[in-house]
């Protein structure tokens, strides 16, 4: 049994002493290099366990000049999207020896460009970003100190940073075919706002499949606003209060739907026999049985983890002299809210 005095912080040197090995051997064994043999790599943690010793991440990281720590910036942590999307980018970092710190900025660009600095201050090593604007000057700063960065979800016009994204355009055009498919031709769309580049992509591919299927772009079933449920019932209460309302409303996020939900439910519209509803994330809640929602699959557990996958090859850099822009493919899944066979307004259909 090794007697250590109370209060007292160990050190390595005290392993080291212990163990009867250099300095070097003990941080190679702390830091599982495969340089250390087996045996004496479990002398010196059955040591440091019985020590208690913990490693002092400040004095590692001047050392190793990294921290091992990777700043998430999201756009709206209470936002069920993001919190899925966070569940990857943490698993994957913990696998790759990294921590991740969280932080949200509301969709306030002075908010995100203060966090960014913050961080820097406390040395991470690198930043995923998910909640990019299409112009963002603290992306171009970050890119020009040559600081690690890889933007998911979003990305921006320029499209000179590392990215991870869902084909949002594709996307779109998925819901609109199954919509039209299904008889439906009053199509509008309750988007977020255009200058990020999911909304820009999304409303681009509900126009694409308008004109391709020869139907008229209707200015008044075009609403941009937010991704939230209060903005998917005001404006769903807009539009389903007028003489020609819509047969269909695809939302451009789950919460946005969800707002629709509600408005049509006050309006005594019955989904989906009165009205079709496609929403875009498949987040957890799309699946409960009262919701039961058709939406677009954004594989966000898998965005995540590749966007650390990504992150660690430019820290590490052996992915430094490229930029890496990942585009995953949708699905749609396909549950009950998206069909109107049984609606006498979908007879027309061709």
């Amino acid at each position: 049994t090794i007697l250590v005095m109370k209060n007292k912080v160990p050190t390595i040197k005290e392993i080291a002493k212990i163990a009867n090995v250099s300095l070097m051997t003990v941080s190679r064994a702390l830091n599982n290099n495969p340089r250390v043999r087996e045996q004496t790599r479990k002398k010196i943690l059955n040591i440091a366990k019985e020590l208690n010793y913990r490693p002092n991440r400040i004095a590692r990281s001047l050392v190793s000049k990294r921290s091992n720590l990777i700043s998430l910036i999201v756009a709206d942590i209470r936002n069920q999207f993001f919190a899925e999307l966070a569940r990857g980018i943490e698993d994957k970092a913990w696998e790759s020896g990294y921590n991740v710190i969280i932080s949200s900025t509301d969709n306030d660009p002075k908010r995100l460009e203060s966090q960014v600095r913050l961080m820097m201050e406390m040395g991470v090593d690198g930043f995923i970003l998910a909640s990019v604007r299409l112009k963002e000057p603290i992306v171009d700063t970050l890119i020009q100190q040559n600081i690690p960065v890889v933007l998911v979800n979003r990305k921006l016009a320029s499209e000179n940073v590392s990215y991870v994204v869902i084909d949002n355009h594709r996307g779109a055009c998925l819901v609109m075919e199954h919509l039209i498919n299904h008889g439906c031709r009053n199509i509008a769309i309750i988007n977020g706002s255009t200058d990020l580049s999911t909304c820009a992509e999304r409303l681009r591919g509900y126009k694409k499949a308008l004109a391709e299927h020869g139907l008229t772009l209707r200015p008044e079933y075009v609403a941009n606003g937010s991704f939230t449920k209060e903005h998917g019932y005001t404006a769903a209460k807009k539009m389903l209060s007028m003489p020609d309302r819509p047969d269909a409303i695809f939302g451009a996020s789950d919460l946005i739907a969800l707002g629709v939900m509600k408005a049509a439910d006050e309006l005594g519209l019955r989904i989906p026999d009165d009205l079709s509803l496609v929403g875009f994330d498949d987040t957890e809640f799309s699946s409960n049985p009262r919701i039961d929602l058709t939406t677009v699959s954004q594989r966000k557990y898998e965005m995540g983890r590749l966007g650390v996958q990504v992150i660690t090859e430019i820290i590490e850099g052996t992915e430094a002299n490229y930029t890496n822009r990942i585009v995953l493919e949708p699905h749609l899944i396909v549950r009950n809210s998206g069909g109107c066979e049984m609606r006498k307004s979908c007879a027309h259909s061709t």
